[in-house]
This record gives structure tokens, sequence and C-alpha cells, in this order.
């Protein structure tokens, strides 16, 4: 009896000194989780998606998808304020002007690869006629042509003189716009928007 009284006390001395390691490993992974989740809520974010660590932080972040290549929101470098408010403007002109079929204000939004993408148009000068003949009629384009920008856009990516305006959409979605530099000014270089 006194051999199997031994064996208990000892088993029990090794089972506590298992449940002091288990219970020391339990609480240094819940400190570690708690200190692991304090950090990445540091970085903002807000949108549910998460970013890249190079695009942490830019305004363009909040575009990144899950399960996407995120070309667009990756593309170059961030603009700069004053280049994001610049792009944005035309941008706004352009697509009040398309909603409204001004085509004479579009076409002077547009860049010269904006232009090329309209059948019959030779440059500036034909452009608000060619640009009106695409897309007649007018009823039938309605929907290609509304305008989903309702206030500033949110980022600007940047490659040389190519570029992507990236904006909230009044309808729920994300787009992007290709952009162009020309002659130190920022241009639309495509006639339609690109959801994201």
């Amino acid at each position: 009896m006194a051999m199997s009284t031994l064996r208990f006390k000892m088993s029990r001395r090794r089972g506590s000194g298992q449940s002091r390691f288990v219970l020391l490993l339990v609480l240094s992974l819940v400190a570690c989780t708690i200190l692991a989740l304090t950090v990445a809520g540091c970085g903002g974010g807000g949108s549910g998606s998460s970013p890249s660590p190079s695009a942490e932080g830019e305004p363009s972040a909040q575009f990144l998808k899950q399960k996407s290549k995120n070309t667009i929101a990756k593309f170059g470098e961030e603009a700069s304020a004053e280049e994001r408010e610049e792009a944005g403007a035309v941008l706004t002109e352009n697509l009040k002007a398309r909603q409204a079929a001004d085509f004479g204000t579009q076409c002077a939004t547009l860049s010269k690869q904006g232009i090329a993408e309209i059948p019959g148009a030779k440059g500036q000068q034909n452009c608000p006629q060619a640009l009106k003949k695409f897309a007649e009629p007018l009823s039938a384009t309605k929907e290609v042509r509304k305008n989903t920008l309702s206030g500033p856009i949110t980022a600007m990516r940047v490659k040389g003189s190519k570029g992507y305006a990236l904006y909230h959409g009044n309808d729920g979605k994300d787009y992007a716009m290709p952009m162009e530099e020309e002659g130190g000014n920022w241009k639309v270089s495509s006639l339609t928007t690109v959801e994201i």
C-alpha cells in the first residue's frame, strides 16, 4: 500500500507541474495575442481590407481587395496632395461634362490617348463631333455616361506620366480612372471609369 500511495503522490506532483506548464503556456499565448492585436490596431484601416505593408497609411490602402492582385491600387506611388487635387478637379469636370453630354468640355479634359479611343476623332479639333456621334443615341449611353463621383477623389497612384485617380462612387462601388500628364497638367486618358 505504501508503494501505491507513493506513486499516487509522485503522479500528483508530476501532474501539477504539467498543469502549471500548460497554464503558463496558455497565459503566454493570450498575452502574445493581445500584444499582436494592439500593435495591429495602431495602423488604422477601417474598410475591412488588410493593407499590404507598402500601402499601409496611404489613401490608396482603402482600395486594396482580398484575393486580388490590386494592380491599380498598388500602381506606382502615391501622388502628392497637390497632384491629387489637380487630377481630381480635371476628373470632376470630365465626369460632369460626360453625363451632361457636354462633349466640348469633356474633350478639353481628355489626353491624346483618351481622344484616340474615340472612333473618327483626329485630335482636339473634331473631338466634340466625333464623341457626340460615338455617344448617340444619348438615351442608350446614359447609364455609361453616368457620373459616379460626388466628392473629391480619395487617392492618386502615379508612375511617370501615367496615373490612376481612385474614388468611392456614389453608388457604393470603387472606381479608378486612368489619367495622364500632358504639358505639366493631368488629363483623363479614358472615356470610361474602371470598377475596382
